[in-house]
């Protein structure tokens, strides 16, 4: 299996999750999530399924969930909050509180969903390209992205549909940077609290990711999509194909 087949595996997979409302009899709702997607994408299923039940008063962007009394953040893929909190039988579904607190900002859903997407995927070409001049990652961004392919690609990431045309927006996005210094954006997550955002300059074609993440990290295991990384695996496969949505690498540090 290649790079490219391997990510496509990644995004093909899905959690099974159980959203209750909290303090109510309204029976729960049951739905498989992207480990790629944020918690975001999947407001307006959750809240219709409440509503149809009882009209809520409260607005979609007042939409909060729990897990174990944990406030999960909605702006980062589903998977990695996963790999931080969750440590039952994985056939079991993820329970997950909804709960309603003080309006966000946010007022349309499609327009926060896009802006999120947007807001990483900025932060991952700064990290990309940074060498480059501050031009460059608004550049791959704005230039090379007309408001129809950008709205199509957002359908694309919502669906998982049409992968190959997923795949062809992203390598317009990261094009290789000219001056040949490869830099991998990465967000490492910790068990124990707290995350670090960074990147490494992979020097190397032979590095591998657990020499990568040792320059920045000492110890400690690394998950990886569910899994202990492997930490053989080429960081240049991470840096071509095996990035998240958003254009960064998450991995979880226990």
């Amino acid at each position: 299996m290649n790079s490219q087949q391997y990510q496509q595996e990644i995004w093909n997979m899905r959690v099974a999750v159980k959203v209750e409302l909290q303090k109510s009899n309204i029976p729960p709702m049951y739905l498989m999530i992207y480990r790629q997607h944020y918690l975001l994408f999947y407001y307006q299923q959750i809240y219709d399924h409440f509503d149809s039940f009882s009209p809520q008063v409260n607005k979609i962007n007042q939409i909060s969930f729990l897990y174990k009394d944990v406030l999960l953040p909605y702006q980062i893929p589903f998977g990695l909050l996963v790999d931080l909190y969750k440590s039952d039988d994985t056939f079991i579904p993820i329970e997950l509180q909804l709960i309603y607190q003080k309006e966000a900002h946010f007022l349309d859903l499609e327009d926060e969903i896009r802006n999120q997407i947007k807001f990483n995927l900025k932060q991952a070409c700064f990290g990309r390209y940074n060498h480059e001049g501050y031009g460059t990652p608004l550049k791959n961004l704005t230039q090379y992205m007309s408001i129809s392919d950008e709205k199509q690609a957002l359908k694309q990431i919502k669906s998982f549909e049409n992968k190959e045309d997923l795949y062809k927006y992203y390598k317009k996005i990261f094009e290789s940077p000219k001056t040949g210094r490869i830099q991998l954006p990465i967000r490492i997550y910790f068990k124990k609290g707290g995350h670090l955002q960074t990147i490494i300059e992979l020097k190397d074609q032979q590095l591998t990711i657990g020499q990568a993440l040792r320059t920045k990290l000492q110890g400690g295991t690394f998950i990886f999509n569910g899994l202990n990384l492997n930490m053989n695996i080429p960081a240049q496969d991470f840096y071509d194909q095996l990035y998240s949505i958003d254009g960064f690498c998450y991995f979880v540090c226990e």
